[in-house]
Protein backbone atom coordinates (compact mmCIF):
# COMPACT_ATOMS: atom_id res chain seq x y z
CA UNK A 1 0.00 0.00 0.00
CA UNK A 2 1.48 3.33 -1.03
CA UNK A 3 2.19 5.82 1.71
CA UNK A 4 0.38 8.75 0.50
CA UNK A 5 -3.56 11.02 0.91
CA UNK A 6 -6.16 14.40 0.17
CA UNK A 7 -8.00 15.96 3.08
CA UNK A 8 -11.34 14.42 3.66
CA UNK A 9 -14.81 14.50 4.98
CA UNK A 10 -16.34 13.45 8.25
CA UNK A 11 -17.53 9.85 8.40
CA UNK A 12 -21.11 9.17 7.41
CA UNK A 13 -23.19 6.20 8.39
CA UNK A 14 -26.01 4.94 6.20
CA UNK A 15 -28.00 1.74 6.17
CA UNK A 16 -28.03 0.54 2.58
CA UNK A 17 -29.91 -2.71 3.08
CA UNK A 18 -32.71 -1.47 0.83
CA UNK A 19 -31.86 -0.56 -2.76
CA UNK A 20 -31.80 3.18 -3.34
CA UNK A 21 -35.00 4.57 -4.79
CA UNK A 22 -34.72 5.96 -8.30
CA UNK A 23 -36.92 8.70 -9.78
CA UNK A 24 -38.99 7.85 -12.84
CA UNK A 25 -37.06 9.05 -15.92
CA UNK A 26 -38.74 11.92 -17.72
CA UNK A 27 -38.67 13.03 -21.32
CA UNK A 28 -36.22 15.80 -22.19
CA UNK A 29 -37.32 18.36 -24.75
CA UNK A 30 -40.33 18.23 -27.07
CA UNK A 31 -38.25 17.13 -30.03
CA UNK A 32 -36.78 14.07 -28.29
CA UNK A 33 -39.68 12.10 -26.78
CA UNK A 34 -37.53 9.06 -26.03
CA UNK A 35 -34.59 10.87 -24.45
CA UNK A 36 -34.43 10.63 -20.65
CA UNK A 37 -32.33 12.13 -17.90
CA UNK A 38 -29.39 10.09 -16.60
CA UNK A 39 -29.94 8.17 -13.38
CA UNK A 40 -28.48 9.95 -10.36
CA UNK A 41 -24.85 9.08 -9.73
CA UNK A 42 -24.33 6.55 -6.93
CA UNK A 43 -23.15 7.85 -3.59
CA UNK A 44 -19.65 7.12 -2.31
CA UNK A 45 -21.09 4.44 -0.01
CA UNK A 46 -22.99 2.76 -2.86
CA UNK A 47 -19.85 2.82 -5.02
CA UNK A 48 -17.86 1.12 -2.23
CA UNK A 49 -20.43 -1.65 -1.83
CA UNK A 50 -20.58 -2.30 -5.56
CA UNK A 51 -16.79 -2.35 -5.86
CA UNK A 52 -16.50 -4.75 -2.92
CA UNK A 53 -19.04 -7.11 -4.49
CA UNK A 54 -17.36 -7.16 -7.90
CA UNK A 55 -13.64 -7.13 -7.08
CA UNK A 56 -11.91 -7.48 -3.74
CA UNK A 57 -8.93 -9.16 -2.12
CA UNK A 58 -8.03 -10.45 1.33
CA UNK A 59 -7.12 -7.55 3.58
CA UNK A 60 -3.86 -7.11 5.50
CA UNK A 61 -5.43 -5.69 8.64
CA UNK A 62 -2.32 -4.82 10.63
CA UNK A 63 -0.71 -2.66 7.92
CA UNK A 64 -4.08 -0.99 7.21
CA UNK A 65 -4.35 0.10 10.85
CA UNK A 66 -0.75 1.32 10.88
CA UNK A 67 -1.41 3.56 7.88
CA UNK A 68 -4.53 4.95 9.58
CA UNK A 69 -2.60 5.72 12.78
CA UNK A 70 0.20 7.40 10.83
CA UNK A 71 -2.24 9.59 8.90
CA UNK A 72 -1.41 8.06 5.51
CA UNK A 73 -4.98 6.75 5.22
CA UNK A 74 -7.89 9.04 6.08
CA UNK A 75 -11.29 7.61 6.96
CA UNK A 76 -13.98 9.40 4.95
CA UNK A 77 -17.08 7.26 5.38
CA UNK A 78 -18.69 4.10 6.67
CA UNK A 79 -21.81 2.19 5.79
CA UNK A 80 -23.40 -1.24 6.14
CA UNK A 81 -25.66 -3.79 4.56
CA UNK A 82 -27.44 -6.66 6.28
CA UNK A 83 -24.33 -8.81 5.80
CA UNK A 84 -21.26 -6.56 5.85
CA UNK A 85 -19.86 -3.43 7.47
CA UNK A 86 -17.72 -1.05 5.36
CA UNK A 87 -15.11 1.59 6.09
CA UNK A 88 -14.06 3.92 3.27
CA UNK A 89 -10.71 5.72 3.16
CA UNK A 90 -8.42 7.55 0.80
CA UNK A 91 -4.67 8.12 0.77
CA UNK A 92 -3.27 11.40 2.03
CA UNK A 93 -0.89 12.04 -0.85
CA UNK A 94 0.06 15.55 0.26
CA UNK A 95 2.01 15.43 3.53
CA UNK A 96 0.71 18.89 4.39
CA UNK A 97 -2.90 17.66 4.25
CA UNK A 98 -2.43 14.59 6.43
CA UNK A 99 -4.26 14.52 9.75
CA UNK A 100 -2.10 14.59 12.85
CA UNK A 101 -1.07 10.97 13.60
CA UNK A 102 -2.21 9.31 16.79
CA UNK A 103 0.05 9.96 19.75
CA UNK A 104 1.58 7.24 21.91
CA UNK A 105 -0.96 7.46 24.73
CA UNK A 106 -3.88 7.91 22.33
CA UNK A 107 -2.77 4.77 20.51
CA UNK A 108 -2.33 2.78 23.73
CA UNK A 109 -5.77 3.72 25.06
CA UNK A 110 -7.64 3.37 21.78
CA UNK A 111 -6.14 0.03 20.77
CA UNK A 112 -6.63 -1.56 24.18
CA UNK A 113 -10.25 -0.45 24.36
CA UNK A 114 -10.88 -1.74 20.83
CA UNK A 115 -9.29 -5.02 21.89
CA UNK A 116 -11.90 -5.35 24.63
CA UNK A 117 -10.21 -3.88 27.72
CA UNK A 118 -12.25 -1.68 30.04
CA UNK A 119 -11.17 1.98 30.20
CA UNK A 120 -10.79 1.66 33.97
CA UNK A 121 -8.30 -1.20 33.56
CA UNK A 122 -6.43 0.68 30.82
CA UNK A 123 -6.17 3.76 33.04
CA UNK A 124 -4.83 1.69 35.95
CA UNK A 125 -2.19 0.03 33.77
CA UNK A 126 -1.05 3.37 32.32
CA UNK A 127 -1.10 5.11 35.70
CA UNK A 128 -3.60 7.77 34.65
CA UNK A 129 -7.08 8.76 35.84
CA UNK A 130 -10.06 7.05 34.25
CA UNK A 131 -11.35 10.44 33.07
CA UNK A 132 -8.00 11.05 31.36
CA UNK A 133 -8.17 7.68 29.61
CA UNK A 134 -11.68 8.52 28.45
CA UNK A 135 -10.46 11.87 27.13
CA UNK A 136 -7.59 10.25 25.19
CA UNK A 137 -9.97 7.67 23.74
CA UNK A 138 -12.40 10.36 22.59
CA UNK A 139 -9.61 12.40 21.00
CA UNK A 140 -8.26 9.34 19.18
CA UNK A 141 -11.70 8.44 17.81
CA UNK A 142 -12.10 12.02 16.54
CA UNK A 143 -8.78 11.76 14.71
CA UNK A 144 -10.19 8.74 12.89
CA UNK A 145 -13.01 11.01 11.70
CA UNK A 146 -15.54 8.98 13.68
CA UNK A 147 -18.21 11.18 15.17
CA UNK A 148 -19.02 8.74 17.96
CA UNK A 149 -18.64 5.20 19.19
CA UNK A 150 -18.88 2.44 18.34
CA UNK A 151 -15.93 2.43 15.97
CA UNK A 152 -16.92 0.48 12.80
CA UNK A 153 -16.20 -3.25 12.92
CA UNK A 154 -13.51 -3.30 10.16
CA UNK A 155 -11.43 -0.73 12.09
CA UNK A 156 -11.88 -2.68 15.34
CA UNK A 157 -10.60 -5.84 13.66
CA UNK A 158 -7.69 -3.95 12.08
CA UNK A 159 -6.67 -2.60 15.51
CA UNK A 160 -6.90 -6.07 17.06
CA UNK A 161 -4.78 -7.60 14.29
CA UNK A 162 -2.18 -4.84 14.65
CA UNK A 163 -2.04 -5.23 18.44
CA UNK A 164 -1.65 -9.01 18.32
CA UNK A 165 0.76 -9.01 15.38
CA UNK A 166 -1.17 -11.77 13.64
CA UNK A 167 -3.88 -12.31 11.06
CA UNK A 168 -7.39 -12.84 12.39
CA UNK A 169 -9.66 -15.70 11.38
CA UNK A 170 -12.37 -13.37 10.07
CA UNK A 171 -13.95 -12.57 6.71
CA UNK A 172 -12.42 -9.19 5.82
CA UNK A 173 -12.02 -7.82 2.30
CA UNK A 174 -10.05 -4.92 0.82
CA UNK A 175 -10.97 -3.10 -2.39
CA UNK A 176 -9.59 -0.14 -4.32
CA UNK A 177 -12.08 1.79 -6.44
CA UNK A 178 -12.55 5.12 -8.20
CA UNK A 179 -15.29 7.60 -7.46
CA UNK A 180 -15.78 10.89 -9.30
CA UNK A 181 -12.18 10.85 -10.51
CA UNK A 182 -10.59 10.12 -7.12
CA UNK A 183 -9.17 6.88 -5.73
CA UNK A 184 -10.66 5.32 -2.59
CA UNK A 185 -10.21 2.16 -0.55
CA UNK A 186 -12.87 0.04 1.10
CA UNK A 187 -12.32 -2.33 4.03
CA UNK A 188 -15.31 -4.56 4.73
CA UNK A 189 -16.05 -7.25 7.31
CA UNK A 190 -18.89 -9.74 7.50
CA UNK A 191 -21.26 -9.18 10.39
CA UNK A 192 -21.97 -11.91 12.96
CA UNK A 193 -25.24 -13.71 12.35
CA UNK A 194 -28.05 -14.59 14.70
CA UNK A 195 -27.74 -13.89 18.42
CA UNK A 196 -23.95 -13.85 18.15
CA UNK A 197 -24.37 -10.31 16.78
CA UNK A 198 -25.04 -9.23 20.38
CA UNK A 199 -21.37 -9.79 21.19
CA UNK A 200 -18.49 -7.40 20.64
CA UNK A 201 -15.76 -8.59 18.23
CA UNK A 202 -13.50 -9.33 21.22
CA UNK A 203 -16.21 -11.35 23.00
CA UNK A 204 -16.95 -13.29 19.82
CA UNK A 205 -13.29 -14.23 19.33
CA UNK A 206 -12.93 -15.22 22.98
CA UNK A 207 -16.06 -17.40 22.71
CA UNK A 208 -14.61 -19.10 19.63
CA UNK A 209 -11.34 -19.82 21.41
CA UNK A 210 -13.26 -21.30 24.35
CA UNK A 211 -15.03 -23.62 21.92
CA UNK A 212 -11.61 -24.67 20.62
CA UNK A 213 -10.66 -25.67 24.18
CA UNK A 214 -8.33 -22.79 25.05
CA UNK A 215 -7.88 -21.84 28.69
CA UNK A 216 -8.21 -18.28 29.95
CA UNK A 217 -4.41 -17.94 30.00
CA UNK A 218 -4.08 -19.43 26.49
CA UNK A 219 -6.63 -16.92 25.21
CA UNK A 220 -4.83 -14.05 26.95
CA UNK A 221 -1.52 -15.03 25.34
CA UNK A 222 -3.18 -15.49 21.95
CA UNK A 223 -4.86 -12.06 22.09
CA UNK A 224 -1.92 -10.24 23.73
CA UNK A 225 -4.02 -9.22 26.73
CA UNK A 226 -4.41 -10.21 30.37
CA UNK A 227 -6.22 -13.21 31.84
CA UNK A 228 -8.30 -10.77 33.89
CA UNK A 229 -9.49 -9.07 30.69
CA UNK A 230 -10.41 -12.44 29.20
CA UNK A 231 -12.34 -13.31 32.36
CA UNK A 232 -14.23 -10.01 32.10
CA UNK A 233 -15.09 -10.68 28.45
CA UNK A 234 -16.31 -14.18 29.27
CA UNK A 235 -18.51 -12.81 32.04
CA UNK A 236 -20.01 -10.46 29.45
CA UNK A 237 -20.77 -13.40 27.16
CA UNK A 238 -22.30 -15.44 29.97
CA UNK A 239 -24.42 -12.51 31.09
CA UNK A 240 -25.79 -11.72 27.63
CA UNK A 241 -27.03 -15.28 27.13
CA UNK A 242 -27.75 -16.13 30.78
CA UNK A 243 -25.23 -18.98 30.82
CA UNK A 244 -23.72 -20.56 33.92
CA UNK A 245 -20.18 -20.97 32.60
CA UNK A 246 -17.78 -22.41 30.04
CA UNK A 247 -19.52 -25.75 29.45
CA UNK A 248 -22.92 -24.09 29.11
CA UNK A 249 -21.36 -21.72 26.56
CA UNK A 250 -19.90 -24.59 24.54
CA UNK A 251 -23.24 -26.40 24.47
CA UNK A 252 -25.13 -23.20 23.58
CA UNK A 253 -22.77 -22.23 20.75
CA UNK A 254 -22.79 -25.70 19.24
CA UNK A 255 -26.59 -25.80 19.27
CA UNK A 256 -26.83 -22.30 17.77
CA UNK A 257 -24.24 -23.12 15.10
CA UNK A 258 -22.41 -19.81 15.34
CA UNK A 259 -19.14 -20.96 13.79
CA UNK A 260 -20.35 -23.46 11.19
Amino acid sequence: MAQSAPHLAVARNHDLDAPPSRPVPRAVGSGAPHAVDHWPAPSLEEAAIRADASSSSEAQLGPFWQYVMDGHLVICGSTSTSERRYVIAHRARDAGCRPRPLGRIETAVLVRVLCGDQQKAVAADLGIACSTASKWYTEAVKKLHQESSPVPLPLVLAAQSWASGRALDVDVRYTEFEYEGSEFLSLSASLPVGRSSQLTPAELEVAKLVIDGASRWDIAAHRATSAQTVACQLRGVYSKFKLSGRFALIRYVEEAGWFR
